[in-house]
């Protein structure tokens, strides 16, 4: 399989976390979009969405998305917004194997329950934030996935293998 991984997912899923530990069980790179950003923009996506706003910052993603992944076979770790432009939807599904990790809002205010303050969508009210964001993007999470995966309880080396087995069902056939 020498093709892309797109890793997608509400924030606190574990995309980049997986996405690490993926790359290096299977010996590929990986590549993490949102601090690929901040390393180009100098800033963090905190500051990013205050200075220049979603909108401008979802557009800055999806150019940087679509120029990166001209590089075949990595590990893409993608922003949780990255199903806001419809433009990516065609990159996710053709450019290689997009894997939804599905994960529940209960786990993900849990899960980002002590860092929402450095998350510019759901700084204050999370809860609710976290609530409204997933029912705007699950389904579109859903269409752009070829492997959908809830991930609420396993650990994230059983989530890697989980991965793995359904990439290699799917893609073995």
């Amino acid at each position: 399989m020498n093709t892309n991984i797109f890793l997608i997912g509400m924030m606190g899923s574990g995309k980049s976390t997986i996405g690490n530990l993926l790359s290096q069980k299977l010996d590929i790179p990986f590549f993490d979009i949102d601090i690929e950003i901040e390393k180009i923009m100098d800033m963090s996506i905190d500051k990013i969405f205050s200075e220049f706003g979603e909108n401008r910052f979802r557009m800055i993603e999806s150019v940087f998305f679509n120029e990166c992944i001209k590089a075949d076979y990595y590990v893409y770790a993608t922003g949780g917004g990255i199903v806001e432009k419809t433009d990516n939807h065609k990159a996710l599904k053709n450019k290689g194997i997009c894997i939804f990790l599905d994960c529940s809002i209960e786990v993900l205010n849990k899960r980002l329950k002590n860092e929402h303050k450095a998350r510019p969508l759901i700084k204050n009210d999370y809860k609710n934030k976290i609530s409204d964001i997933y029912k705007k993007r699950h389904t579109q999470y859903k269409l752009c996935s070829h492997i959908n995966i809830n991930v609420d309880n396993y650990s994230k080396e059983e989530i890697v293998d989980l991965v793995i087995k359904e990439i290699n069902d799917t893609y073995s056939k």
